[in-house]
């Protein structure tokens, strides 16, 4: 019997992940190790990266075993990225030890590990419009896990490290605008093939008049690709 699980990894504010490549070294560092070892193992697995408060971060984890000490006190944020995946339960037990250890080695933390509801999370409003059956549900959640696992391994595919300093990368870190690289391509064919929109927000000062004072005015234009 196969089982859903999830795990929330917290960064530390420490001279190894001091830089915009915290997520990449986690990944780089923790799960890409544990993946290529349970490789034949895993049905699914992805992984997302969060900077937030302790307020927006508590969903899916007990932020409050996590130490003060990984908080930023400039903005009360917590870093972290969020590991979800699925295997046989005979499995879980090694799979989540040998995991525990990797994020204890890379000097990162977790609350647990508990379990994720699927397919109802992955088959939510947020990923299915119209009428929400049991089947439909099923199927959509299933087509959404293909997809995020599918990005996870590209990922993983195309992670460099560690550097000298033990940073992991991917391809796009530090590249000249214009040039293209293997994820702006994929991230074109996603928004050029669903024509999704995507929306940036815009703030324009407008000075006082004689009859107005100065304001922000918020717009939002739409981004093509």
């Amino acid at each position: 019997m196969n089982v859903t699980r999830q795990t929330r990894i917290f960064v530390p504010r420490n001279e190894l992940y001091n830089h915009a490549l915290w997520a990449e070294t986690v990944i780089g560092k923790i799960i890409c190790p544990l993946v290529k070892i349970h490789e034949n193992n895993l049905v699914w697995f992805w992984f997302t990266r969060y900077d937030l408060t302790k307020e927006q971060d508590s969903d899916d984890c007990d932020i409050n075993k996590i130490p003060a000490a990984f908080m930023n006190p400039e903005n009360q944020h917590y870093r972290s990225v969020r590991f979800r995946y699925c295997l046989s339960d005979e499995l879980r037990e090694s799979f989540e030890h040998e995991c525990h250890t990797l994020i204890i080695e890379a000097q990162c933390t977790i609350s647990g590990f508990r379990g994720f509801d699927f397919p109802e999370q992955l088959g939510d409003v947020r990923h299915l419009e119209g009428e929400r059956t049991p089947e439909r549900i099923q199927r959509r959640a299933q087509l959404v896990v293909e997809n995020y696992c599918s990005v996870a391994k590209l990922i993983l595919d195309a992670l460099s490290g560690p550097d000298g300093e033990g940073r992991y990368w991917l391809p796009h870190f530090n590249t000249d605008p214009w040039q293209s690289t293997p994820f702006q391509v994929i991230h074109h064919i996603f928004c050029n093939s669903t024509d999704v929109p995507l929306y940036v927000q815009c703030l324009e000062h407008a000075p006082s008049g004689p009859t107005s004072k100065p304001q922000h005015i918020i717009g939002f234009q739409r981004v093509w690709f």
